[in-house]
């Protein structure tokens, strides 16, 4: 176990707990909320929403497979930087991205006045499209029967 999962795990942000198979299949969740991030007539607000609740998912499947499971407040923030303390290569990497996209998502949820443009919906589809092709070659490794990623979102 590497240095910064010991911290969260000393700072109570993780705990050690084996997934459920159940839990694993998040994964599932994952996959199909972003399939419904790229269906037509969605305005940016909406797909950005949904785009970031499947990164967010896929990440804490990640998690869960790796045997761990986020504790506490600013669970998102944790559980992307969990998977990012995973050393997990380009999954990793993306979801660092994907922490510091992560503060746009008030802004798309709560704040009448913010309208987001279709560069930042870009931005965090292709941080989620990272994180999941290769979320989903290390999940088919540990758990080979996770749903794959339909072609045309890989």
């Amino acid at each position: 176990m590497n240095a910064r999962i010991q911290i969260m795990l000393h700072s109570r942000q993780l705990e050690v707990s084996p997934a459920a198979e159940g839990e694993v299949a998040l994964w599932r969740k994952a996959v199909q909320s972003l399939t419904s991030s790229v269906v037509p007539g969605l305005d940016p607000d909406a797909r950005f929403t949904l785009t970031y609740q499947a990164g967010l998912q896929a990440a804490m499947a990640l998690v869960r497979a790796a045997g761990f499971r986020v504790r506490g407040e600013a669970h998102h923030h944790h559980t992307f930087a969990a998977v990012a303390a995973l050393e997990l290569g380009e999954s990793s990497d993306a979801a660092r991205d994907l922490n510091v996209i992560r503060r746009k998502r008030h802004g798309a949820i709560y704040d009448w006045e913010t309208h987001l443009d279709e560069e930042q919906v870009d931005e965090l589809r292709a941080a989620a499209r990272r994180l999941f092709t290769h979320a989903q070659t290390w999940l088919r490794t540990t758990h080979p029967g996770i749903q794959p990623l339909p072609p045309n979102l890989s």
